[in-house]
């Protein structure tokens, strides 16, 4: 089919549509035929070979009319890009088969890029089929044989183990969040080895943690964003770039972007400060102010960023955005900051949500050179003064408003004497003032391990409410570390 004539699937007559759906019904009948086939024969057999050719046609064939092939489990139910396969009597025992395998190879979507090879199709099919036999059990170690048998083309999803057919406790969930958030720290850790030996850098990973990321901000949000309180400054830019991922992530699900946007988003912050890596540390770790000449070095790292990203030997997996991002995050609204001879009118949207998540991070951590942090309360009053000129002003609000009057993570004191920090902010702008709280002292101000309380909770008697802020405080005036808390509740 010619590429004028694609067109996406709303668009198609009637008529179209059912032959679409037939089509996709015998392709899912095709895939699982040629699994099955090749569990019992040689890829060079006459059989496999007759199964494959047509999956092979198909393939191409809604490629090049839809411009994309992607064969998914999500909920108890497979899917071709965002078509449901149908599934009846006679087809049912295939379903069955096919969703058992993508649970137990914990594969969430496969999808087919356009230079596909029938050898890659071929290669691909026989690991899938005969994966019992070479004990291939985790999602990492089929990755790893279709790299090694040189698969191109074909990319993988994994199933997430907090997938609610999974049932995962919230308390797995938190410890999940921790698992992904230490994970992230090491393999930013890698990369940036891996960047300084100019050896290739490993993207299909980075997009796995993203897209865990993702899932596991979908299912606890305030967790995910409590996790961003972890703060080292003897690894700051490692640490730096996590908080910025999770922060950005969780602002583009406030902004309505799709998955895919989200991954892209999530890489691009991952990524925004790769420039660093060229920044002498006795520039990074100065303790005093910098001068004129080690100023113009910082300021440099916009742009060996955007050089390193460019000079990058494999960009299938990598989102163009990210180099945009890597070279805009420094750049005001007004278009002041820098690189200062900076021309281009509009900034990208991804920069603009990596620079307020960039600068919200920075300022509430500690730093070599700077051996105070802001509280997140005045973080954000700082950056609101400056809404306009060195933000967008509407989303620096939509931030402010995910972010909360009392963000996760607030020390605050109740009118009861107690105190507590603040673990989820609430969602409705009437109950804004009221988010929930884990005490950590009583009313004598001594530590406790106390509940988690909701300050919109009232007494029935009285109905007046049982508990209200009356403070935000220093948490280091009261030596408590509040990454402690959300690092406690991850351990479980």
């Amino acid at each position: 089919m010619a590429q004028e004539t694609q067109r996406p699937v709303g668009k198609y007559t009637d008529e179209d549509k059912k032959t679409l759906s037939k089509t996709i019904e015998e392709l899912f009948i095709r895939f699982t035929s040629a699994l099955k086939t090749a569990q019992i024969f040689e890829p060079n057999n006459v059989a496999f070979i007759q199964q494959l050719k047509p999956l092979y046609f198909l393939i191409q064939s809604l490629l090049k009319s839809l411009g994309k092939a992607i064969l998914q489990f999500r909920g108890n139910a497979l899917f071709f890009n965002t078509i449901r396969i149908k599934v009846d009597f006679h087809s049912y025992q295939r379903f069955k088969f096919l969703v058992a395998e993508f649970k137990e190879k914990e594969i969430e979507a496969i999808e087919f890029e356009p230079d596909l090879s029938a050898d890659d199709l071929a290669r691909f099919i026989v690991i899938f089929a005969k994966s019992r036999e070479r004990r291939l059990k985790a999602f990492e170690d089929f990755e790893r044989e279709m790299e090694a048998q040189g698969i191109k083309n074909i990319s993988l999803e994994k199933l997430h183990p907090f997938d609610p057919n999974l049932r995962m406790t919230p308390d797995e969930v938190k410890r999940s969040c921790k698992k992904v958030f230490l994970k992230s720290i090491i393999h930013l850790q890698e990369v940036m080895e891996r960047e300084k030996k100019q050896e290739k850098l490993q993207f299909k990973t980075t997009r796995r943690l993203i897209q865990t990321i993702i899932n596991l901000i979908s299912f606890d949000e305030s967790f995910m964003l409590g996790m961003t309180n972890i703060k080292n400054y003897e690894e700051y830019t490692l640490n730096h770039s996590i908080n910025v991922t999770i922060l950005a992530l969780c602002f583009g699900r406030r902004l309505g972007l799709e998955k895919n946007e989200l991954v892209e988003l999530g890489m691009s912050a991952f990524f925004h400060d790769i420039g660093k890596l060229d920044v002498p540390l006795e520039v990074l770790n100065k303790k005093g102010k910098l001068d004129d000449r080690e100023w113009e070095i910082m300021q440099e790292h916009p742009r060996r960023g955007l050089t390193k990203l460019v000079l990058l030997q494999d960009l299938s997996y990598f989102p163009i955005r990210a180099l945009s991002v890597a070279l805009e995050h420094h750049v005001w609204a007004n278009h002041k900051g820098y690189p200062q001879s900076w021309k281009k009118k509009e900034l990208n949207l991804f920069s603009k949500i990596a620079k307020i998540c960039d600068v919200f991070d920075a300022i509430t951590t500690k730093r070599i050179y700077r051996d105070f942090s802001f509280t997140r309360e005045q973080a954000l009053s700082m950056m609101l003064e400056k809404s306009g000129d060195e933000y967008d002003p509407l989303l620096l609000k939509i931030f402010a408003n995910m972010i909360g009057v009392y963000p996760v993570g607030t020390l605050v004191a109740l009118n009861t004497g107690e105190i507590g920090v603040v673990v989820e902010t609430n969602p409705e702008e009437a109950l804004m003032l009221r988010p929930k709280i884990k005490l950590v002292t009583d009313k004598q101000k001594e530590k406790i391990d106390g509940e988690i309380v909701d300050l919109a909770e009232k007494d029935p008697e009285t109905d007046q409410f049982k508990r209200t802020v009356v403070n935000t405080l220093d948490p280091e005036k009261y030596g408590i570390d509040i990454s402690d808390y959300f690092l406690i509740q991850a351990i479980g």
